[in-house]
This record gives C-alpha cells, structure tokens and sequence, in this order.
C-alpha cells in the first residue's frame, strides 16, 4: 500500500512535518511543481529551476491526494532527493508534504479591462520564472477559496518584445481579517514559446517594498 501525503497549511509550513518521526537535522527543498501522474507507483512530479527552462522530473513513492489536486494542477512540494546529492536534478525523491496553491493562466484582455488593477495591494515576498511558469509568493488576506489572484496582459502594448503583465488581486472583503501567505503559480507559455518576446515586465500594487515593476528576461 503506497502513503499518501498529508496536506501542510502554507502559513505555517515551515513548522509541519507529514511524519511521526523524530526531528533530524535532513534539510528539506520546498519547490513548486506539478502533478504530472498519480498511480499506485506513486507520484511524477515536473519542475524547472528558477530562471531556467530545462525539465526536471521527480518520482515518489508517496502519493498526493488528487481530488484536492487534480493531475496537470501545480503544488508545493516539501522534499528531498533520496539518490542524488543536488537539487534539481532528476531522480526519485522523498516527498513529506504538500500545500495547494494558486493555479492561473497568463489572461489576454483589452485595455480597458485592467482599470482598477491597482486598487488592493499584494504582498510581495518573491517572484519569479521556472520554465513556462511565473511563480509568486505573496501575503494577502484571508479569502475563502479560490482565490480571486489573477495575471493579466493588456492588448495595447508599448513593446511587444517586454510586454506589461499585471498581476491582480480582486478581493471581496468588506471586513478586516487575518493575512496569510499564498502560492500561485501562473502559465506564461504564450509568451515563452513566442519567439518575438524577449521577455516581460511585471507590474503590481507591492506594499512590501518599493518595487511595483519586475522585469524578466527569457
């Protein structure tokens, strides 16, 4: 019979384990992925690194529950490599826990859609490209799923070869609540596989830092 994972809340991830094991001194990798196949083997998992286009494959004994996600969704993965020394490389791993995440898709609108793209803010803690996804990690208040997080791209741009991308957050709450971090993972392959794209400036309401553009080369 295969293990199936338990599922880790990202707000404190840091601090969950998926074992009854002792505490040791194993330094886990936290990385987003996704669930390319579910089986009674196991688990296939693909990744890039940051800022690189090149495929990774991992393989787990373990298994992730798929009706909280489903196969092709993408997920934090808590792991670690139980054949190489390095990360990134592709080999079987250990997997000892997983959190749901964002899933969005890079969304062409006109222009006059994005009006008002600005008026809640997001938390920025980091942001960056792994292949043909865009990945954020961010803190917002609590919303109940799904999240309204989405990445949008105007038709009217300045420079078609580093298109402005926008990321939005629609919030519908009227009353304070608690914040959380979140994970979301965005499909940007319609502009990595363009050839005429050189790469893409992302804009956003940061009040982490002062720093609401990203440029991003492919």
């Amino acid at each position: 019979m295969k293990t199936y994972l338990s599922l880790l809340l990202l707000a404190i991830l840091s601090l969950s384990a998926c074992t009854d094991e002792e505490p040791s001194d194993t330094a886990y990798i936290y990385d987003i992925v996704k669930l390319e196949s579910d089986s009674q083997n196991g688990s296939v998992f693909t990744l890039s690194k940051p800022g690189s286009d090149k495929i990774i494959t991992l393989t787990a004994r373990q298994r992730v529950d798929t009706k909280k996600v489903p196969v092709g969704d993408r997920l934090l993965l808590m792991y670690v490599p139980a054949s190489v020394a390095e990360a990134y490389q592709s080999c079987e791993v250990i997997a000892k826990g997983y959190g749901t995440i964002v899933n969005g898709v890079l969304t062409n609108v006109e222009s006059a859609e994005i009006e008002g793209w600005d008026d809640d803010a997001v938390y920025l803690l980091s942001a960056w490209r792994a292949g043909k996804y865009l990945n954020i990690h961010c803190r917002l208040p609590y919303q109940q799923p799904p999240r309204s997080l989405s990445l949008l791209m105007p038709d009217a741009q300045t420079d078609a070869s580093y298109p402005d991308i926008y990321l939005v957050d629609e919030a519908d709450i009227d009353v304070a609540t608690f914040e959380r971090a979140y994970y979301a993972s965005f499909d940007i392959s319609s502009l990595i596989e363009d050839a005429s794209v050189k790469g893409f400036t992302l804009h956003l309401n940061n009040s982490n830092l002062n720093l609401d553009a990203i440029r991003f080369d492919k």
